[in-house]
């Protein structure tokens, strides 16, 4: 059939707004490709130095990028290959704890399990610690006075500082606990104690004071509680722990074994000290035979290397005529456990706190950054007001007995002497 022109016309306007199907037409739109999701592909890290002298610290700061290269937001895991080295925090603050090397790592979660950046420190020895002499952290917000015995006297909670660049601890921000009471006075026991052990033995036992208030930071605590997030606390708490670490180092060089005790003072009705073997009431409420059947309450002490040496049995070291609660109360302080107050029987009492589980030698140290069954030994002391911290008379007369009271038990029971020969 022949189509009229005006037909043909109509035609080739019809033909024209059809597309080209074939695959060799340039008239289809562009295919734009997807869009990815960002994911993370590389971490790194940086660090003002690769080289720290035992107890300094370091912030590391870590950058995750993308597949295209572009920073991007992730949570970051820090891990140290070598936690006796150089520990890190949950936010890269990394602090040198004894000579050696360790590689710091962050970590993030990715597509295919996950990537990591990491960076090389070297800890060196520490500058020498002249025994007497006081060393301050940052801010002056932890103090150690270096010592030479083989004693190491914490005192966590009697700090009075108060800086407004630290916020107040609170339950909400500390994960549901902020204890905020400052114990009294004792800073100012633990350093009559090392004045008057030094008048009797010449020696002196080395001392860590946390000068901030409780309520910036409790250095008795796990981190999380501890510092309750801040970075400046944080680093106040590693600082802790690093000195803490320094004077045990040095004990144990100089002598091989040592002794701690983490200093508290109570407000209980009972005056008496508290002597916290990491042992709960209900254990030390147990009769001598029921503490000495089994291996657990002893492997569970702060004591536990000292009482595998001693040839007495446990209970005794507990509460026994050569105990350290009872050689207190023979000496004018009443203690327990002691042979005169030898349970708890329901009272109020504290058994030792995260400072003796981790630098004692108990079940829980090596988990906490310490040893388990090494050579320091210790106890949480809850020392009572009226009669120990109320004045200074009390407090020198309360280091004056404890001088003699160490000096006896750990010679006693772990051949551990304190005066010169």
């Amino acid at each position: 059939m022949k189509m009229s022109p005006r037909g043909l016309r109509i035609l080739r306007v019809l033909l024209a707004a059809l597309p080209i199907a074939c695959s060799g037409g340039n008239s289809a739109a562009p295919i734009t490709p997807p869009v990815l999701a960002p994911a993370a592909a590389t971490v790194l890290v940086s660090t003002g130095s690769t080289s720290l002298a035992v107890g300094a610290t370091t912030q590391l700061a870590a950058v995750v990028r993308d597949q295209q290269g572009r920073n991007m937001a992730a949570a970051v895991t820090w891990t140290s290959s070598a936690a006796t080295v150089a520990t890190v925090s949950m936010n890269g603050l990394v602090t040198a704890m004894t000579a050696g090397t360790a590689t710091i790592s962050a970590t993030v979660a990715a597509a295919n399990g996950s990537v990591a950046g990491s960076v090389g420190l070297t800890v060196t020895a520490p500058a020498r610690y002249v025994a007497g002499q006081t060393y301050f952290g940052r801010n002056n917000y932890i103090e150690y006075v270096a010592g030479n015995a083989p004693v190491v006297l914490t005192a966590p909670h009697g700090g009075a500082l108060t800086p407004a660049s630290i916020p107040d601890r609170t339950a909400a921000a500390c994960g549901g606990i902020a204890t905020t009471v400052t114990d009294a006075n004792t800073a100012d026991l633990v350093r009559v104690m090392q004045q008057r052990f030094f008048a009797k033995f010449g020696t002196y036992p080395h001392i860590i004071i946390s000068n901030l208030s409780r309520r910036k930071l409790d250095p008795n605590r796990l981190p999380a509680e501890a510092a309750c997030g801040n970075p400046e606390a944080a680093t106040a708490l590693a600082e802790w722990q690093a000195f803490i670490d320094i004077a045990k180092g040095a004990v144990l060089q100089a002598s091989a074994k040592g002794w701690y005790m983490d200093m508290h003072g109570h407000g209980h009705a009972l005056q008496r000290l508290e002597l916290g073997y990491l042992l709960t009431g209900t254990d030390l409420d147990r009769t001598d035979a029921a503490l000495d059947a089994v291996a657990s309450f002893e492997n569970a002490s702060g004591i536990r290397t000292l009482s595998q040496f001693s040839p007495l049995g446990f209970s005794a070291l507990l509460r026994g005529a050569t105990s350290l609660g009872t050689l207190y109360a023979n000496n004018g302080f009443p203690a327990v456990p002691s042979a005169s107050d030898p349970r708890i029987n329901g009272t109020d009492y504290f058994n030792g706190g995260d400072n003796t589980r981790r630098h004692s030698c108990g079940a829980d140290a090596t988990a906490l950054g310490g040893t388990t069954n090494g050579n320091i030994c210790g106890v949480q002391i809850e020392a009572n007001f009226t009669g120990v911290r109320d004045n200074a008379a009390n407090r020198a007369r309360f280091a004056d007995v404890t001088a003699l009271v160490l000096e006896e038990y750990l010679r006693t029971h772990w051949n551990l002497r304190l005066a010169p020969p």
